[in-house]
């Protein structure tokens, strides 16, 4: 144990360095080499060594976790952020447990209510962990009973598709893919075969709520970091997806993890090392040399009898030789469509945000920071601010905040709160300027579209 009383690699926050000289790992054969040091290529590593492979993962940043880490951004020492990913529900339990996550300072936060949503008009929602409690709290915000009937109604619809790939005979996150015939068989219904490979948010809204404030705060859900507006087909899929995990055995559920998300990536990375597996950060590979290994940037080789890419398909491409590349396989990464729409705010806070709707008696004194909080332009707005983004242009239809110190103080200094800020849309590709020249403007509209809930 580190000096944190958790591990090495957490009490350095990944930053390991070098296992031995280059020179030496350019000595040895290893049975694996994985590119890239994020959650999934450590993963990766973690297993190949528990099953007795000589691995190497060689992350080009300093710092291991890619993604899913930790940094110090602000001047005022005391904060740590999770700077990209800052959640976690769609880490299986099976990974956390075989791996020993707990054993090396896993700790998570499920939060209840899972979600809330503030509304102009002084009114939320919000939703809790229990049915009971999200039901008295929409009757208690003066939603019609075929309203609130209607929520738990779409919710379920999710519900059962997450248990039928997730649950049934065959769980469709483990083995070989299935088929699109295999999972629509697992699906069994015309209408969870819909929402997985056709249907937009929009579409499922409308078959179960009218009322446009719900509309616009579920239909959000269906966006997250997708090139995509609520009508467009597939949406539903996207909010299916991160429904698909399970946080402390409670199906569709997200949290916390103490000290910062990252600490998963570095569990993780101390699971590997524990197993046997070599990490060394600060060494970019230039190119993958097929039947060899991998060649580092400095110009060393790395031999291995097989390559693990952790990168994305377009980098690992572009690290292959053409010729030894089949061109299907070629055409199909080529042709994958890699947008974003997503800007992120990572702030410190003096004190909690005070939104307007939550001074409203009807919330029963629920404290909306518990919650991942989340507000739009209603769904339509959010259809007009992506097409926005398609032309290039700025518009910010859906924004979702992030309070850890509410369950963590651990990642703050004394009396003060972090706040995450994911917004869509904001392409990264601008019709007028870059994000250089207009960062400061882009991040004035996220804070002008807090503050429409927060005076």
């Amino acid at each position: 144990m580190g000096a944190g009383g958790e591990s090495p690699i957490v009490d350095a926050m990944g930053r390991v360095g070098l296992p031995a000289p280059l020179s030496e790992l350019a000595a040895r054969e290893w049975d694996a080499v994985v590119i890239g040091g994020g959650h999934n290529g450590l993963t990766a590593a973690a297993y190949l060594a528990r099953a007795g492979r000589s691995v190497l993962v060689l992350e080009r940043r300093d710092q291991l976790g890619g993604a899913c880490t930790l940094e110090r951004p602000f001047p005022e020492p005391g904060y740590v952020v999770s700077p990209c990913a800052y959640v976690v529900g769609l880490l299986d339990d099976r990974v956390i447990e075989e791996l020993g996550l707990r054993e090396r300072g896993y700790r998570v936060f499920p939060t209840d209510p899972g979600s809330w949503h503030p509304f102009e008009d002084g009114t939320s929602v919000a939703f809790f962990r229990e049915r009971e409690r999200s039901r008295d709290y929409l009757r208690a915000q003066g939603f019609p009973e075929g309203e609130i009937e209607g929520v738990f109604a779409y919710a379920d619809v999710f519900e059962r598709a997450r248990v039928a790939l997730r649950k049934g005979e065959r769980d469709s996150w483990l083995g070989p893919s299935p088929t699109r015939a295999e999972l629509e068989e697992m699906l069994g219904d015309p209408e969870l075969i819909g929402v997985v490979f056709e249907d937009s948010m929009a579409d499922v809204l409308d078959r179960y709520l009218q009322d446009e404030r719900l509309r616009g705060a579920l239909c959000g859900q269906g966006v997250i970091g997708s090139w995509l507006g609520p009508r467009d087909p597939g949406s539903a899929w996207v909010h299916l997806m991160h429904g698909m995990g399970e946080l402390e055995g409670r199906g569709g559920s997200w949290g916390y993890v103490k000290g910062g998300l990252g600490r998963v990536s570095f569990a993780i990375a101390q699971a590997a090392q524990d197993a046997g597996a070599a990490l060394a950060a600060g060494v970019p590979v230039g190119r993958i040399v097929a039947g060899e290994g991998v060649e580092l940037e400095s110009g060393e080789t790395i031999r291995a009898r097989a390559v693990v890419c952790n990168a994305d398909p377009k980098r690992m491409l572009a690290m292959l030789d053409p010729a030894e590349v089949p061109a299907e396989f070629s055409a199909r990464v080529e042709a994958w469509k890699v947008r974003s729409p997503v800007v992120k705010l990572n702030a410190g806070l003096t004190r909690m945000p005070a939104f307007a709707a939550a001074a409203s008696p009807a919330t029963g004194g629920v404290e909306p920071t518990r919650g991942m909080i989340s507000f739009s332009t209603g769904l339509e707005g959010m259809q007009d601010a992506f097409r926005a983004c398609e032309r290039g242009e700025p518009a910010i239809g859906f924004v979702e905040l992030y309070f850890q110190t509410a369950y963590d103080p651990s990642v703050a200094p004394e009396g003060r709160q972090t706040m995450s800020a994911f917004c869509q849309y904001a392409p990264y590709e601008l019709a007028s300027g870059d994000w250089d020249s207009r960062r400061e403007e882009i991040g004035r509209m996220v804070l002008d579209a807090i503050a429409v809930h927060v005076p």
